[in-house]
């Protein structure tokens, strides 16, 4: 205990020197940042809000720095960002899973424009089938937030919006690289009123390399691809009423090793979509949103004998409506409130096939002179399960226009997946949902040329859901597993924000410290490391901007008593413009050409070298 007291209070002492330096040199800085009330946020209340408006911890990743990072897949974006966690079984197109603030992947609820995507099987999300191209803003806000968005928001919520471009304006973007990586992109916008609509397409592709170093695996390329189509428009009506529409389609594939014996699945094709369509209603005081969308993921296992006969079949679907109002009674007080609605469905020989979930919330913010306050509650009535209801309660004082001091408590809960409540010989129909109850405390600083802050944060995790064997055996002498709510997690950390910008040379640090104790057995949680640390250099000079990146990794607990070993890993992009429209871009990845172990007995990539070409005309 006395260590981590120890640890607390060096990191503190060092936000402190740090931000009073910060302060000194304001007048002699120039800064790009933007200013703390021009930045806007969606996910903590589903409107617009500035980040001062904000009583929550909220990153957000801008178009800009998307394509300086020239990432290949999105967990290349997510993972620069501090309290965030990536778990990779191979490169870009494999499987990964995204941790919050040490929280179980599937404790993450992921949107995409405000749509809930994911298998309501697995309770999980690909990642590995969406394109950065299509993407032109994330918003990760960490800690619990079910008080707005009902199940699956233990660890926090990753909000993806897509591009949406101008009438006139238009994009157009080819790649290669390592592996025999191909990229080729391409977007447009139109008018049409008062309104408009953009169209993107994205194709990408590579051989990849054998991600998989295990007994039983093929030796041979692992390969992907993506093809993706996407639309997003709007249609102001009158000054009142707004329509708005967005959809996205998108398939391909990706190649895997089986672990246990060769020739076994090493093939997964996918076809997922997602769409929404919602009207809108705005004057000074009131606004009102009304969406209808769908999400669909599809996916089709192949045998490496290539008999072309799928030998596994997934498909689920969700249809959603959303009602969410805002009432701005004064400059000091709001309210917030809605109703959701769901039905997942699924598709296979499952005890029940589809279940209706019913959500009804409301928030109250509140602000005294240098006191804000707010409060949310919400009521989950998911199908065959127990209801819930989950809140969040915060308090900030504003000492003065740079320091902050906010409280946050709050509770979430994850519904058993449709796989643990009724896979076929194996479901257990009496689980109950997994809760956690939430504690963070955030200073933060705000001046000129820096932002940054420090958070002290603890999750309690109670009925967490594992599956076990019963010692039954079924007709083929398998042994029978059984899931019970049987676990519970307790996790505490730290973590630290700091983006300082000089002329133009801009720093943007992030260190998560993590204790993430499994209360069962006492252990560490698998997969997770007590330290990681990201550090991003960027430089703009004339017609050059260059981006480098440090990641360290500390080691990871795999269970069995082995481990991960750390890592650091470097990427370095430097950009060229050619003129105002054309640029330049070579991205090197991992040029330390470290060996990347995250998941037991799965590599990452080696060194990797990608060249591209874009256009813009805007």
């Amino acid at each position: 205990m006395g260590t981590q007291v120890s640890r607390i209070a060096l990191l503190v002492s060092s936000l402190l020197g740090l931000s009073t330096f910060s302060a000194m040199a304001t007048d002699t800085t120039v800064s790009n940042l933007d200013p703390i009330n021009e930045i806007i946020t969606v996910t903590g209340s589903r409107f617009d809000r500035t980040a001062d408006q904000q009583l929550t911890v909220i990153n957000t990743i801008e178009r800009e720095e998307i394509e300086r990072l020239s990432p290949k897949s999105v967990v290349d974006i997510l993972e620069t960002l501090p309290g965030v966690s990536v778990l990779r079984n191979g490169g870009a197109g494999q499987n990964t899973s995204i941790s919050l603030r040490g929280s179980n992947s599937n404790h993450v609820l992921v949107l995409i424009d405000g749509i809930k995507i994911g298998s309501a099987t697995l309770g999980s999300v690909s990642f590995n089938t969406l394109s950065p191209e299509s993407i032109e803003r994330i918003e990760v806000l960490k800690g619990p937030r079910a008080s707005i968005w009902g199940s699956d928001a233990i660890g926090g919520v990753i909000q993806i919006f897509t591009r949406q471009l101008k009438g006139g304006e238009w994009f157009a973007g080819a790649e290669y690289g390592s592996d025999d990586y191909i990229r080729g992109s391409a977007g447009v916008g139109i008018d049409h009123g008062d309104g408009s609509s953009s169209f993107t397409l994205n194709h990408e592709q590579s051989e990849g390399y054998d991600v998989y170093n295990g007994g039983g695996s093929e030796n041979d390329a692992d390969g992907y691809q993506r093809n993706g189509l996407a639309i997003k428009g709007s249609q102001q009506l009158n000054p009142l009423w707004q329509v708005l529409w967005n959809g996205q389609y998108d398939r391909g594939f990706y190649q895997f090793d089986d672990i246990y014996a060769s020739g076994a699945v090493d093939e997964s094709d996918y076809e997922n979509y997602l769409w929404n369509l919602g009207t809108q209603y705005s004057n000074d005081k009131f606004t009102s949103k009304l969406t209808l969308g769908q999400s669909r993921d599809y996916n089709e296992n192949f045998r490496g004998d290539d008999s072309g006969v799928p030998v596994a079949i997934f498909e689920t679907k969700r249809d959603q409506i959303n009602w969410s109002n805002q009432y701005l009674a004064s400059n000091e007080l709001s309210f917030t409130g809605g109703l959701d609605w769901s039905k997942e469905a699924i598709f296979g020989d499952y005890a029940e096939d589809e279940r209706d979930i019913l959500g009804a919330y409301v928030l109250v913010q509140k602000q005294w002179s240098k006191l804000l306050a707010e409060v949310a509650v919400r009521y989950d009535d998911v199908e065959n399960i127990d209801s819930e209801v989950s809140y969040n309660a915060s308090l900030a004082y504003q000492f003065n226009d740079q320091w902050r001091l906010s409280a946050t408590t709050g509770t979430a809960f994850k519904a058993p997946t449709f796989n643990d409540l009724y896979w076929p010989g194996s479901g257990n129909a009496d689980l109950i949902s997994e809760t956690a109850e939430n504690y963070d405390l955030t200073l933060s600083f705000t001046a000129k040329d820096i932002r940054a802050y420090i958070s002290l944060f603890q999750n309690k995790i109670d009925n967490l859901i594992a599956w076990a064997p019963t010692g039954e055996k079924d007709a083929y002498g398998w042994d029978i597993w059984r899931p019970a709510n049987i676990n519970r997690a307790e996790i505490r950390g730290i973590e630290l924000s700091a983006n300082y910008q000089l002329f133009n040379l801009e720093h943007q640090l992030g260190y998560t410290y993590l204790d993430a104790e499994n209360k069962q057995t006492g252990e560490q949680l698998v997969g997770r490391s007590e330290n990681e640390f990201n550090y991003m250099l960027s430089y703009t000079w004339q017609q050059f901007d260059v981006l480098a990146n440090y990641h360290y990794q500390g080691k990871r607990y795999a269970g069995f008593d082995e481990f991960f070993e750390a890592y650091h890993k470097v990427d370095l992009s430097v950009g060229y413009q050619l003129s105002d429209a054309w640029k330049l871009r070579l991205k090197a990845n991992n040029i330390l050409d470290e060996e990347i172990i995250s998941a037991q007995n799965y590599f990452s990539p080696g060194r990797e070298l990608f060249f591209s070409v874009n256009y813009k005309a805007f």
